[in-house]
């Protein structure tokens, strides 16, 4: 199998019918990263395809200092931010998955039961929290990227990521221990 600095070299010179093949490496992770700023999943696909579209018309501009999934990630993280703005201000739903977690009964062990009220209260505080901090603790705690990954993916400097990281985690700390609970 071919690295993908390879592949992205080869379509820059031309091959661009070999675009699919990236394509098919990363969609699921474009998808999920676009999943965690769209609440409804078609306009999530659209917006995963949209992803694509950009980064097949910017390939020449990869330079191979980061790795393609974090180029791409930042591609994601951008076109979401965007599609966000113009959202905003109209009414949102609850996330799919959170509305399905609330809606079934709970068959679990007491102990689970309350481990996941706790994981629902966290994703609704995260919910809440600006975009920019939602966007380094899920790189962060969700997608195990290092301060320097999150950095490149987001074209932050380093310090301003380990910032938004403590401020993040004191918004919910916060936000959780006005309701009691702990973090």
């Amino acid at each position: 199998m071919e690295n993908e600095e390879g592949l992205l070299k080869r379509i820059a010179e031309g091959e661009k019918e070999i675009f699919g093949e990236l394509v098919l490496r990363h969609q699921d992770f474009i998808f999920n990263v676009v999943s965690k700023y769209v609440r409804f999943e078609e306009e999530a696909r659209d917006l995963t395809q949209e992803v694509f579209l950009k980064a097949y018309e910017n390939i020449e501009k990869f330079r191979g200092e980061s790795k393609v999934s974090s180029w791409l990630y930042s591609i994601a993280y951008n076109l979401s931010m965007n599609w966000s703005e113009r959202r905003a201000g109209r009414e949102t739903q609850l996330d799919d998955e959170l509305a399905e977690s609330i809606a079934e009964p709970a068959s679990l062990a007491d102990e689970l039961f309350d481990r996941e009220i706790q994981l629902a209260r966290i994703a609704e505080v995260l919910a809440e929290m600006p975009e920019k901090y939602r966007a380094v603790i899920d790189l962060y705690y969700f997608k195990d990227r290092s301060y320097a990954e999150i950095a490149d993916a987001l074209g932050l400097p380093i310090n301003t990521v380990k910032v938004h990281l403590l401020r993040a985690k004191d918004q919910l700390r916060k936000k959780l221990g006005e309701t009691g609970e702990t973090f």
